[in-house]
């Protein structure tokens, strides 16, 4: 029975320090995630989904997440997605997003998400290495 209790408390304490430093090091660098919003006219009859979308994209573990729309960036990294009190207004212009003057959180960001309502702007070719949350207008 001894020798059980002694690789008992071994495998305890050797688990448990791997457990914690593995935790330790993720929460000191979490992973980056970046959502971007199109808040172009037509994203207008799907706005009210948009919160509800968010809510179920910041619920990872060390993670920190940075909101942008195609026209600025929202907030940098934070631990949670919140949309304040942007409308969606003007025409769509992603090149913020895709082009060579676009934001610096999008070099950074490990995960990319899009969400938008117009499919026939978005080219696969433009958001290479995002994915696309295609909502129904």
């Amino acid at each position: 029975m001894k020798p059980f209790l002694i690789w008992l408390v071994i495998a305890i304490v050797v688990f448990g320090g791997i457990g914690g430093g593995y935790h330790v090091t993720l929460a000191g660098n979490p992973r980056k995630v970046l959502v971007a919003v199109d808040s172009s006219f037509q994203m207008k009859s799907a706005w009210p989904r948009v919160p509800g979308l968010l809510d179920s994209l910041d619920n990872q573990r060390y993670s920190a997440y940075s909101l942008a729309t195609e026209k600025q960036v929202i907030h940098s990294w934070e631990p949670a997605l919140s949309l304040d009190s942007v409308v969606p207004y003007a025409p769509a212009n992603f090149s913020k997003l895709t082009g060579p003057d676009k934001f610096p959180e999008i070099n950074a960001a490990q995960h990319k998400y899009f969400i938008t309502t117009n499919s026939s702007a978005v080219s696969n070719d433009e958001f290479k290495g995002w994915e696309i949350i295609r909502l129904a207008p």
